[in-house]
């Protein structure tokens, strides 16, 4: 048997990987930030950035829709707590009027929301964004205005107001109706959410 060098591409592509990643490299980003080296590299990149205003100015334009990127990507990938439970109950409570993916998508929001440090109103809007795709956020923001302040009152009542609707009826209402059924189911899930019924 001889070690004749090989003519597979495959075979040196992999070689060159293995020896880059085999090779020392100077540490790019400071994970420690307490070190003098990363003060000094943090120093130096804010002098970049300052002797370059039109780079400044993109940064400010652009990171805000940067950084809520990696927030819904972070959610995304977040372990999700599962609610068996929960999502039993929203069934047996709503799909006689609510499409089941509805329910399971609610029911899996609501289970992220708990020890969340967002508002109420914010919190019910993230139940049901993903669910009305054509709605703002700022608009689900405003209808959920009510069902946040509902917390502090009867419940059950203002959701069964809400859903005198049969599943024929569902697929006619506007976008905007079914956000607000959606934001209704959703306050009850958060309260029916306490930390023992996380599985």
């Amino acid at each position: 048997m001889t070690n004749e060098p090989t003519n597979n591409p495959l075979s040196s592509m992999a070689l060159e990987i293995l020896s880059l990643l085999m090779e020392p490299k100077e540490e790019i980003y400071p994970w420690d930030t307490t070190t003098l080296a990363a003060e000094a590299y943090f120093s130096e990149a804010e002098q970049q950035l300052a002797s370059d205003p039109w780079l400044e100015q993109e940064l400010i334009a652009t990171a805000p829709g940067f950084l809520s990127q990696l927030d819904n990507l972070w959610q995304a990938k977040a372990p999700v707590l599962q609610t068996p439970h929960l999502q039993a109950k929203l069934s047996a409570q709503f799909a006689q009027y609510v499409p089941q993916e509805w329910l399971a998508t609610i029911s899996r929001q609501a289970s992220q929301m708990i020890d969340s440090q967002k508002s109420l109103g914010a919190q019910l809007v993230q139940c049901v964004q993903e669910l009305v795709p054509n709605c703002l956020e700022e608009d689900l923001l405003v209808l959920a205005r009510p069902y946040a302040n509902a917390m502090r009152g009867n419940l059950d009542t203002a959701t069964a107001a809400q859903l005198n609707i049969t599943p024929e009826q569902w697929t006619k209402l506007s976008e905007i109706q079914q956000a607000k059924i959606g934001l209704a189911i959703a306050l009850y899930a958060l309260k029916q959410t306490p930390e023992e019924e996380i599985l």
